[in-house]
Order: structure tokens, then sequence, then C-alpha cells
């Protein structure tokens, strides 16, 4: 019987986790399936998009840097990722391909797992780029009283507020200062969607205060406790890092494509043993 594909695009790909991820639970469940890895370079995006009609690529992941040039060459958009301006899950049906987001859907079952209830609550967002978007259109859904972007390109950050109609949002840039300071010392969510700390023990902001049950979060998840993390743990915070979102944003891509529920701890003990191995 022949091998159902699904797989994921993006350049380079040499680190990425989804094949560990999705492979294992196809196998478990018995599923005819296979993940694959489909390096692409940007310039050959529409002839892999064509690639994944002709040949019945059952679902693809689109990571970075396609999540928006592949918007285009799509038959249908959904609705969040159409508002986020980013796919990262492709679904084929007879040769019609429709586009997702499930990094907003991963990064709000992490808020769900944590029993993080921002309703009401002061958030902070530091960085405007593409995983900015997905995780400010989850934030926007939870509620927040007050809304604050630190980024250091200020265009990038109105174009994000625009995109989103955040129409609420607290806007600046990323140098400390002591307003800055003040509105972190009084927030109860601090979340760092930028890819500062993932190499060596640099802060995206330094934090000089937080209040009694703040929240920390990094989408980063290699390393697994980047600096940002450490000294939000030190004041006393709660710390989420990013492994848990890249998961869930996995399990929902897995729902779109077979219908069926992933493994959370298959998952999970697959990652670990990846990163203990390394």
């Amino acid at each position: 019987m022949k091998k159902t594909i699904t797989g994921i695009i993006g350049f380079p790909l040499s680190h990425t986790l989804s094949p560990v991820m999705h492979n294992a639970v196809f196998k478990k469940y018995k599923m005819n399936w296979e993940y694959r890895v489909f390096e692409t370079e940007p310039e050959n995006v529409p002839a892999m998009i064509e690639r994944v009609r002709k040949e019945n690529i059952k679902g693809i992941n689109v990571t970075i840097p396609h999540k928006h040039a592949v918007m285009p060459l799509l038959d249908e958009i959904d609705a969040a990722a159409e508002r986020i301006g980013a796919v990262n899950t492709v679904k084929n049906v007879n040769g019609r391909l429709t586009g997702y987001n499930t990094d907003y859907l991963g990064f709000l079952a992490t808020l769900k797992k944590a029993k993080i209830n921002l309703k009401g609550k002061k958030a902070v967002m530091l960085g405007a780029g593409g995983a900015a978007h997905a995780i400010g259109y989850a934030l926007m859904t939870q509620k927040p009283s007050n809304f604050y972007i630190y980024n250091i390109d200020i265009p990038m950050t109105k174009n994000l507020v625009k995109k989103l109609g955040l129409k609420k949002a607290v806007i600046g840039d990323i140098k400390k200062s002591a307003a800055k300071d003040k509105v972190i010392a009084s927030a109860d969510f601090i979340i760092n969607c930028t890819s500062v700390g993932m190499h060596g023990n640099h802060v995206v902001y330094e934090i000089e205060k937080l209040k009694k049950g703040a929240v920390v979060y990094d989408i980063i998840y290699n390393p697994e406790k980047t600096e940002f993390l450490a000294r939000g743990e030190k004041m006393g915070a709660k710390i989420i890092n990013g492994l848990d979102m890249l998961i869930y944003q996995g399990m929902e891509s897995f729902k779109i494509w077979t219908g069926k529920k992933s493994d959370y701890p298959l998952i999970k003990e697959k990652l670990n043993k990846y990163f203990n191995k390394k």
C-alpha cells in the first residue's frame, strides 16, 4: 500500500524537530503515513506547492522564511491565518490546498495547560516579527486590559498593530528605560517573541523587578532555560519555554491532516530524548 506523505518546507531545515514528533505518532498509531523534510529555497516555493498538488502530498508544515510567501499560492486561507498574515499548515484535499495557522493555537494551549487567564490583565510582548503576529493574535483573544509591545523596529511594530487591529496596544522601542521598567514591574505576563537568547547569555530586555505571580514566557526552547527565563525565575516568576508551544502547534497540524488527536506524552518523551542525545 502506498504511503501517505506529509512534510515540512522551509530554508534551512537542518534543525527541524517536526519529523521526530509526527513520525513517532504515525508509528504508534500504525498509520501508513510518513513525515518528510522538503528543504525549499525561496525561489522554489511555487514549484514545491505545485508538487504538493501533483504528488498528492496530504499536508505540509511551512516554516521560516515561507510562512507568508505560500499564501497567494493556496486555494483557501483560514480566517485566523489571514488575519495573522502567516500560514504554517497546509491541508491538501484532492488538489485543493487550504492554509491554517496553528502557532497561535499552540500558544493558547500552553496558557490553558499552565492555567493562565489573561482577561483583564497586563501583558507585555517583546518583539514584533513573524512569531509575534501569531502570539499577538492569540493574546488579543484573551482580552488583556493592557497590552504593551516593545520592539527594535517601530515601523514593523506599527504594521503588526495595524494588521491585527490592536487599537489599544501601547508600542515602543526595546531600549531599556525607567518607564518600561515600571510597566514590566507591574505586568502579569511578559513574553519574548524574538530569537535573542538562542545563542549565548543575551537577554532581550534586562528586567529589574517583577510583581508577585508574574509569568515570564520565552518562545525559545533550545536552550531549555534561556537567560531571560533564568532571571525571571530568580525573581520568583512562573516560567514557560517554547517547547510546549512547538508540541501543541504540531498536534493541531496532525489533527487538521488526519482528523485524529496526536499524542502529547509520546512527543514530549521523544523530544526529551532528542535533546539529551545532543
